[in-house]
Formats: C-alpha cells, structure tokens, sequence
C-alpha cells in the first residue's frame, strides 16, 4: 500500500512538472508584444518604401502585422485600429508621387498640386492644393524629424469657401494621426478624424487620410 502511495504522489508531481514545462514553452514561443509592435514598426517601414510592383503586397503585410498587435496585445488608444482602418483595401496614394489624399464622408479629395514644404523654427508647414478645384487645399504643421501618433497640428482644409480644423475633444473631436516618416526627402504619414467650421458651425467626418511627399 505504501508503494502504491509513493508511486502515485511521483506521478502527480512528474505530470505537474511536465504541465509546467510545457506551459512555460507555450509562453515562450507566443510573440511579446514588444515583439509585435517591432513586427508592426518594420512592416510600416517596408510599406512606406514600396514600390508600384510591391505596394500591394507590404500593404497586406502591414495589415496583418496591425491586426495581429491588436489582437494580442488590445489597442487602448485605437491608434492601431485607426492605421488600419486607413489603409482600407489598400489603394492607396500612388508610389513615388507626391499626393495627400483624404474622404470627406465619401467624397475622395486628392491635393497634389503646388504641394509645399516650408521650416519655419522647430516645424515643418505642408500645404498642398487640389488640381480639380483650385480653390480647396489642405495645410498642417509636424514638428521638424519627428516620426510618431499626433504630431500634426494646425490642421486646416479649405472646401469650397469655408475652412475646417480638428474638432476639440469637449466638443466630441475624434482625431488620429501618425507620421511614419519625416526626413530630407519624404514625409508620408496618416490621418483621420472630424474636422469643424469655426464660421459654419458644420463638421466633417475626414476617413482614410494618406500622406506621401517627395521632397
């Protein structure tokens, strides 16, 4: 009877331990979500310099990278969900051609004509102008080198006669940004969110923002 005691309480300790190896592996071979997010940072990085024969499918890639950070690690801010949402199907600016586009409700706005990049101390100021209408343009600042969530500021987009900036948080703003790259030859980034009249009163619901300026 005492043997049969022994042998048993060896084996619940051999399959406890055999549980916890195995457990401990298991944890070991999921990603961290540091790992996720470098995972995500390098998949931006490589959409960000795609070209016309691999946009696609970095895109792609880049949205499997955010879906996957989102799904392991949450997205407490909604900034992952944003970038996603932003990528859409992923017919997106054209390469190499500098364009920053935009859907106001459902309208797409494309501002690629007379686009413009003045320092002016610490910022950089982007003002670009739609070839369709000549009237309407967009303008924004970033701090000069800085890649990042909200760095855009001074947000103004002029349609038809009346300008419309970011709404206030108090006043129900929703507003994502994000600045993938910010050096001497290219800013390209992303942006969404409602936008305001300060004369009208009327808001906008801005979806699907792209940046890509070649300097």
């Amino acid at each position: 009877m005492k043997t049969i005691k022994i042998l048993s309480s060896f084996l619940l300790i051999l399959i406890f331990t055999l549980a916890c190896s195995s457990s401990s592996s298991s944890d070991g071979d999921a990603p961290s979500c540091a790992n996720l997010a470098a995972a995500t940072d390098a998949a931006e990085v490589a959409f960000n310099n795609a070209t016309s024969s691999n946009q696609e499918q970095l895109c792609n890639a880049y949205k499997t990278a955010l879906q996957n950070e989102i799904n392991s690690c949450g997205d407490p801010s909604g900034d992952l969900q944003a970038r996603f949402n932003d990528l859409s199907d992923c017919n997106v600016a054209p390469i190499n051609q500098s364009v920053i586009t935009v859907t106001v409700g459902t309208l797409v706005k494309t501002f690629e004509t007379n686009i413009t990049v003045t320092t002016v101390g610490p910022n950089r100021q982007i003002r670009a102008y739609d070839n369709a209408s000549v009237t309407d343009f967009i303008y924004f600042t970033i701090p000069v080198g800085t890649t990042g969530a909200n760095k855009i500021s001074d947000f103004n987009i002029h349609l038809l006669s009346s300008d419309y900036n970011i709404m206030p948080v108090d006043e129900g703003g929703i507003w994502s940004s994000n600045i993938t790259v910010n050096s001497t030859t290219a800013i390209n980034g992303t942006f969404s969110g409602y936008v305001t009249s300060p004369t009208t009163g009327a808001d906008l619901d801005l979806t699907q923002g792209t940046i890509n300026v070649v300097l």
